[in-house]
């Protein structure tokens, strides 16, 4: 054999390295301990020699040539993932997911909970690949767990075709040849290797030489072991420096070693510490992440810093030149916003929202963490006239850096995507910090306006750190992207209405999606415990069949339960039932008559009930470009085209 295993009969401490995956420890790379309840990884294959094999891809490893970092975000490093290598990794994924798929329905009876979890991260990797954010060291632990989710899927199906649970349990029966093709095992059970080596699996009894008597006799020799060098073993590096991730498993080489690998990477738990701003709006260390009462994660912070105690400027605060706009009614969270800028509320969402009890409260409200807004409110955002095209160009700017924190957030252990406050929304949303000065002010008035500008840039900063734990990059933005079209600062108003349309479609889409996945977790935890696949396939349903952790941009059909085909819009009602049929707190909505409000009105009570505030409803996808701006957008339908040729 060219390579000899790396074991560890005693004790091993198991964590990523450098490349995603787990070293010599890794089931996908290197032969591990037999476990009865993992008995499927036996049949993982060996790494292919040539890298011009279909399934190379599955074994190959992300660089920083495959990481695009978003334009126009307030985080630099934040991006997408790049690569030929997805279409072919989506290719054989969706193979593997529809031969797990047969097999679970051809066999109703076998407890396949494995094979679903694995086929089910497997294509939602892939998903998250396709359409999500990262930073790049994301990226890698998602490509290669993604990999490994693959791996494991393909052996587990190999497994049951092969009918290897009776070929185990045929004692003395010899296999024709040996599967050089797979890994293997190893064990120091003599009995394990004695029947995987009568079925032809790759097994290497491990003995302590201290055990052995010497009257043993060994066929052959290898006294030089060489351990395979392609497995990597370095930590993690930022910066020249090494940060290596926590510890995944510590303890013998057993079958809670091997359940420890099935766990999904959960980069909420992997980010430890928090940085704030001092006076100089320089980043600094403030705190660690802890979990509450309720599971959600929240920032821990020290006495005496910048984040709890307030700093006391010295001398007389500058006085902005000029009257102060007038400034219109409040608005009330409780009445639904309706103006053409605003899209289409799903009708029976509308009437439910008109019958909800705002006074009505469970007895005791759950953390602000769990009642907060994954999202901005929608209508913090587009009420203010005068404040709507800082509010936009704001959202924009952190738009992937929040869908990223969600889906970490409902990655994490805890589960539940982690809400805000709406005034530290609105600290971060409602802040001028692209201030530009007229030629002709005074000195006074622009050293006033300078000062002002740095006290928002700083509170810009301080909230940020409230949202995401670290402040943005110091970098002046003056344009932001929605879907390949470029918005400059104070245009967003002069564009065709689609595009502020589009932007809260996807703000109200996003709130409802991570909204719904957050009172779920809250009110059915034992649910969760139980079947996390399952929440997640019923949430995927009410959503319209897309994967729950995953948000697409601009899709074109609505779906789920905005969707407008009858079947399809049944199909995702009955699973937002089933869901609420589980809830602790579930309310109840005996004068509705239409199933599909009545379901509707549930759920809004329940919401506003148990998190006291009003849901964000959700909304169908505008189409309609009444072609009303000043700028155009998106006006590159063949009707447009015809006009503009018959004009010319």
């Amino acid at each position: 054999m060219p390579h000899i295993p790396h074991f560890d009969i005693n004790r091993v401490s198991v964590r990523l390295r450098a490349d995603g995956r787990f070293g010599y420890h890794d089931h996908t790379l290197s032969p591990q301990s037999f476990s009865y309840r993992f008995s499927y990884r036996i049949l993982i294959k060996r790494k292919p020699r040539q890298e011009t094999c279909e399934d190379w891809c599955m074994w190959w490893s992300p660089t920083m040539a495959n990481f695009a970092p978003l334009p126009s975000s307030a985080f630099s490093d934040i991006g997408r993932f790049r690569g030929a290598q997805l279409e072919t990794i989506d290719r054989l994924t969706m193979i593997a997911r529809n031969r797990a798929y047969d097999l679970v329905h051809r066999y109703p009876d076998l407890n396949l909970r494995d094979l679903e979890f694995t086929g089910t991260n497997m294509r939602r990797g892939v998903m998250r690949l396709r359409y999500n954010s990262y930073t790049y060291r994301e990226m890698v632990l998602d490509v290669s767990q993604t990999q490994r989710y693959y791996h494991e899927t393909v052996a587990y199906c190999d497994y049951i075709d092969g009918h290897w649970t009776a070929r185990f349990a045929q004692p003395g029966r010899t296999s024709s040849r040996v599967l050089t093709e797979v890994l293997g095992a190893w064990s120091t059970d003599p009995s394990v290797v004695q029947k995987l080596f009568l079925a032809g699996i790759p097994v290497y009894f491990v003995r302590p030489s201290a055990l052995l008597s010497g009257k043993e006799q060994v066929v052959n020799t290898q006294m030089s072991p060489v351990q395979d060098e392609s497995i990597i073993t370095a930590d993690w590096t930022e910066s020249g420096h090494d940060v290596p991730f926590p510890a995944r498993y510590i303890g013998a080489p057993s079958e809670a070693m091997h359940h420890a690998l099935s766990e999904e990477n959960r980069f909420t738990d992997i980010e430890q510490y928090f940085l704030g701003v001092d006076k100089a709006s320089l980043a600094i260390p403030i705190g660690t992440r802890r979990l509450d009462e309720s599971g959600s994660s929240k920032n821990r912070f020290p006495r005496n810093t910048p984040r709890n105690r307030k700093s006391k400027a010295s001398g007389p605060k500058p006085q902005a030149s000029g009257p102060k706009p007038p400034q219109g009614p409040p608005r009330d969270k409780w009445a639904e916003l309706k103006s053409d800028l605003i899209p289409d509320t799903v009708p029976c969402w509308s009437i439910a929202h008109q019958l909800i009890d705002k006074d009505k409260r469970v007895d005791k409200l759950p953390s602000p963490s769990v009642t907060g807004y994954r999202f901005p409110d929608p209508g913090l955002v587009i009420f203010s006239e005068r404040r709507r095209e800082r509010n936009l160009f704001n959202w924009l700017l952190i738009r992937d850096a929040t869908i990223r924190r969600a889906i970490n957030d409902a990655s994490s252990e805890g589960g539940i995507p982690m809400g805000i406050s709406n005034e530290l929304w609105r600290a971060y949303i409602g802040t001028d910090y692209m201030d530009s000065f007229a030629e002709n002010a005074s000195s006074v008035d622009k050293e006033v306006a300078t000062t002002s500008s740095q006290a928002a840039n700083l509170s810009r900063r301080q909230a940020l750190v409230g949202i995401f734990g670290r402040p943005p990059d110091t970098r002046r933005i003056t344009s932001v992207d929605w879907n390949g079209h470029t918005v400059k600062l104070g245009e967003f108003c002069a564009h065709d209405n689609l595009l502020i349309q589009e932007i809260l479609w996807d703000l109200h889409q996003c709130s409802f999606q991570f909204d719904l996945i957050a009172i779920d977790r809250y009110l059915a935890p034992d649910y969760w415990m139980r079947d996390t696949p399952r929440r997640y396939e019923l949430i995927g349903k009410v959503l319209g069949g897309d994967d729950p952790l995953t948000v697409q941009n601009r899709p074109t059909v609505d779906r789920g339960i905005a969707a407008q085909d009858p079947v399809e819009s049944k199909l995702a009602y009955s699973a937002l039932d089933t869901l609420m049929s589980n809830w602790s707190a579930s309310e109840t909505c005996d004068e509705a008559n239409e199933a599909d409000l009545a379901t509707a009105l549930r759920y809004c009570r329940t919401f506003s009930k148990t998190f006291g505030r009003p849901p964000i409803l959700p909304k169908r996808i505008p189409r309609q470009n009444h072609r009303n701006g000043q700028l155009p957008y998106r006006r590159c339908s063949s009707i447009d085209k015809k006009t503009v040729k018959n004009d010319n």
